[in-house]
């Protein structure tokens, strides 16, 4: 069950966190975005942009967590 659930937490927080530097780089017309995550700059995301990333890194951590359970259990 776990080995079903992990890959859709991966692939959905990375998802979710790419739409939100993607609808960030649209509105700022640059793609300064995707860098800029790194090194700590992105200090004017929309309130849309946040919910999309706080999400897709909490999916990112779910998917890490169960990976993790994952392989102690074998």
């Amino acid at each position: 069950m776990l080995t079903v659930i992990e890959p859709l937490f991966l692939l959905g927080g990375a998802v979710l966190v790419l739409t939100s530097l993607t609808l960030y780089s649209r509105r700022q017309k640059h793609l300064h975005g995707f860098w800029q995550v790194w090194v700590g700059k992105l200090k004017d995301f929309t309130i849309a942009e946040f919910r999309f990333y706080r999400m897709g890194i909490l999916f990112l951590f779910i998917g890490i967590v169960l990976r993790i359970v994952n392989l102690t259990m074998i």
